[in-house]
């Protein structure tokens, strides 16, 4: 893999070694702050969900246990506790970088000094053509329509609200934090692209051909976040690819299942393919993600310098 050639912006995947404070314990460090702040959320989520759960008649148990095939993102405390749980991995990441400190946490968003939603919005744009279109064809061509609509009026409310934010802390998890460790630990990007891939694959309970469409996703998402040099494009991608699923289940066309088969494997390799390569276009022809939002490293080494000068 070559570097985006851009001698202002360094590379997103080992960034986190331009900070002062860097040593390689310290992303370990980050990461048991974020499994402990995880705990913590998930617990509170489950006891308001238990709350909610018992007042409505609904059986907790139920709605925890069970794969995708069992999954309810459609009633309102469906959709708060298995959105929820993941979405609450931003601000796990977010107060975990904080307590470590060894970064500021827009190193995490990108290189180019934190979350361009300029960009972010273009990604969305290029994502519904490039994507949704498609996906919007195959469901409504090859899936059958049962008629079903899942979805309640605030249940439906929920899950669009909750999607977009469980998209992106899934990429500020494993693109992000997951991928710029290892990226930081060994400094080949095409190591951290595969270990990252892995552990998303890992947390997602498909089939083997499941795991293989995960993994293809994985590596599209890790190379988005590698060119660009930011989680912008990732984000817009699995947002869109995430709420077309989500919708077409919850309006009855198709459902969410574990169980995927080798003609879906192979649209999602096409589809993402082309996605990644109209991104790898957007960057060295459109200028996308070139524009570098603030200098949030030498403010951050400056103020670690005077810390340590004052301490000594």
């Amino acid at each position: 893999m070559q570097a985006n050639q851009n001698p202002t912006i360094p590379s997103y995947i080992t960034y986190p070694r331009q900070f002062a404070p860097y040593k390689w314990y310290k992303p370990l460090l980050a990461s048991i702050a974020i499994f402990g702040a995880l705990i913590v959320m998930m617990l509170a989520l489950t006891v308001v969900s238990s709350v909610l759960a018992a007042n409505q008649g609904y059986d907790i148990k139920e709605l925890l246990s069970g794969n995708y095939d069992t999954l309810d993102a459609y009633s309102p405390l469906g959709a708060l506790l298995s959105l929820g749980s993941v979405a609450i991995m931003l601000p796990a990441v977010a107060l975990g970088n904080r307590i470590v400190n060894a970064r500021p946490f827009s190193s995490i968003s990108s290189s180019r000094g934190g979350f361009s939603f300029g960009a972010f919005f273009k990604c969305i744009a290029a994502a519904l053509v490039l994507v949704g279109i498609p996906l919007t064809l195959i469901n409504l061509f090859t899936e059958e329509n049962t008629g079903n609509i899942r979805f309640t009026a605030l249940g439906f409310i929920i899950c669009t609200l909750l999607v977009p934010l469980q998209c992106i802390a899934e990429e500020y998890m494993f693109r992000g934090h997951i991928m710029q460790t290892f990226g930081s630990w060994f400094k080949l990007p095409v190591i951290a692209i595969v270990l990252q891939t892995a552990c998303f694959a890992a947390a997602h309970p498909y089939n083997v051909i499941g795991v293989l469409s995960v993994s293809v996703m994985g590596i599209i998402l890790g190379l988005c976040a590698y060119i660009t040099k930011g989680l912008e494009a990732g984000c817009a991608l699995h947002i869109v690819n995430n709420m077309m699923a989500f919708y077409f289940a919850g309006f009855g066309i198709g459902r969410v299942k574990s169980d995927v088969e080798i003609i879906e494997l192979i649209v999602s390799i096409v589809i993402f393919g082309l996605y990644l390569a109209f991104i790898i276009f957007a960057d060295k022809k459109l200028g996308w993600f070139s524009k570098v939002k603030k200098d949030d490293l030498t403010p951050f080494n400056e103020k670690a310098a005077a810390k340590n000068n004052t301490n000594t």
